[in-house]
């Protein structure tokens, strides 16, 4: 989406934009209201002279040998032509004009008249006006019967009084409005301030310096310095995590790279023809050493990344296990290996990382073949109320009882079988512990019943569950 350049990238100035809108929102529509109220009060004061204006005109009729005629009364009609040009008609009983100007007209009817001073506004010699109509009754015209006052205002004088109520309420409105946003800018800084003490405090630190931030700050903030110390001492955890393995792994590179530099210098100079054959297929498979033992190094820190920055998603197992032995029994090369699957359903998924699973898999068929030295090897998947779990069971010799703890340590190398041989570099079956603890679950080991070496994978049920 792109950002509006008017927009403030500051919180202090995009908080003090929100209140100002907010403030002349509110500001925008009271003025209006007070333009509303003020033209009604200006109005409402107005039409009470107005209505006792033409009350006292009627009240000034009389009749003269039979006929209607009018004292006008100065006094009103000097007081409401102050500011404003004042019109009036006088209709006796017979509808003639006996005063004033004929063609006024108010369009009120009489018996609306009869019950008082009726109000409308209109124009009048092309200028509103606002119109007063009353009726009196006059018995001594030769025509006894309701005599018509109507009695026409220019507005003038109202519009400027509701203007001079609405300036003032509208200057009121603009100082409130001005001191509210200069107050909450002057809040918002004040409360902005633990932030830039927190700032200071992190800008200050040497990056090597991952100790929980410790400041006073109100409570709302309070869930910022948490997140803030929560980031701290995962970003320690695993910078010690990677120097721990930088550490092991140079020192576990170091031994077979100096091996290597010993065979090529011994071969270099070997003249016999059989031992540089010997010496040759030595450096071969020191070279395949150093290989292996790099990949594992390489995947023992993707499992670790991996742990933290996958999101779990549905895995389905006996897909996963069949692409992996797929891939790895052609490590047994000519041996004659036997291959098994068994799964109690036809689909068993859990919540995981499947490209770690891949990798715990495969070393444990690597381990089964290669250091185990089995031929028949049988990987199963079955599921229980509260858990589902994945075997690797061989007919190899398998791992005593009392390595079965420090085999899951990394770099830490035993015998793979009584007679006390050992190969390998210590990291597939803690590259399969890593695996584990990132999906909840636990390594274990087991003699079957049925004979042969067993490591068994038990992850907690989660949901979604298993499908069938």
């Amino acid at each position: 989406m792109r950002r509006l350049r008017w927009f403030p990238r500051t919180l202090f100035g995009r908080t003090l934009l929100f209140i100002a809108l907010v403030v002349a929102a509110g500001a925008a529509t009271l003025a209006a209201v007070a333009r509303y109220y003020a033209g009604v009060a200006a109005e409402r004061a107005y039409d009470q002279l107005l209505s006792g204006a033409v009350i006292q005109v009627a009240e000034n009729l009389y009749v003269q040998g039979g006929v209607l005629a009018l004292n006008p009364p100065v006094a009103a009609f000097s007081t409401l032509s102050r500011y404003d040009v004042v019109y009036y008609k006088v209709v006796d009983s017979r509808g003639i004009v006996v005063a004033g100007d004929p063609k006024l007209d108010s369009g009120t009817t009489l018996a609306s008249a009869r019950q008082g001073p009726v109000f409308a506004n209109g124009t009048y010699q092309r200028q509103p006006v606002r119109i007063a109509t009353v009726a009196r009754y006059m018995p001594e015209e030769t025509v006894p019967g309701w005599a018509v006052i109507t009695l026409a205002q220019t507005t003038h004088s109202r519009q400027q009084l509701a203007n001079e109520m609405s300036f003032k309420v509208w200057t009121l409105i603009a100082l409130m409005s001005i001191l509210a946003v200069g107050a909450s800018g002057l809040a918002i800084k004040r409360g902005l301030r633990p932030l830039a003490e927190i700032e200071t405090i992190i800008a200050a630190r040497d990056p090597a310096d991952l100790r929980p931030v410790a400041v006073d700050t109100p409570s709302e903030i309070n869930a910022i310095i948490g997140a803030i110390n929560v980031l701290m001492r995962r970003l320690a955890n695993r910078i010690a995590s990677m120097q721990r393995f930088i550490a092991d792994a140079a020192h576990q590179m170091r031994t077979p790279i100096a091996r290597l530099d010993a065979q090529i210098e011994l071969l270099s100079s070997e003249t016999d023809a059989g031992r540089y054959r010997a010496r040759l297929s030595s450096l071969r498979d020191t070279c395949i050493d150093v290989g292996r033992l790099t990949g594992q190094l390489l995947n023992h820190a993707m499992v670790i990344h991996r742990s933290e920055a996958i999101t779990p998603q549905r895995v389905e197992l006996n897909a996963l296990a069949k692409e992996v032995l797929g891939r790895t029994i052609p490590l047994a090369d000519e041996r004659d290996v036997t291959v098994a699957f068994e799964s109690d359903a036809a689909q068993t998924y859990i919540l995981g990382d499947a490209v770690s699973l891949q990798e715990a898999l495969s070393n444990l068929l690597h381990n089964a073949l290669l250091h185990g030295h089995a031929d028949e090897i049988t990987v199963s998947v079955s599921s229980s109320t509260h858990s589902v779990e994945l075997s690797v069971r061989d007919n190899g010799p398998g791992i005593a009882r009392e390595h079965w703890e420090a085999v899951l340590l990394p770099f830490v190398s035993v015998a793979p079988d009584r007679s006390g041989r050992g190969a390998g570099s210590g990291l597939g079956l803690a590259i399969v512990r890593e695996v584990m603890k990132a999906h909840g679950g636990e390594v274990a080991f087991d003699f079957p019943a049925c004979g042969g070496f067993a490591v068994r994978l038990i992850f907690p049920l989660s949901s979604p569950a298993r499908a069938r």
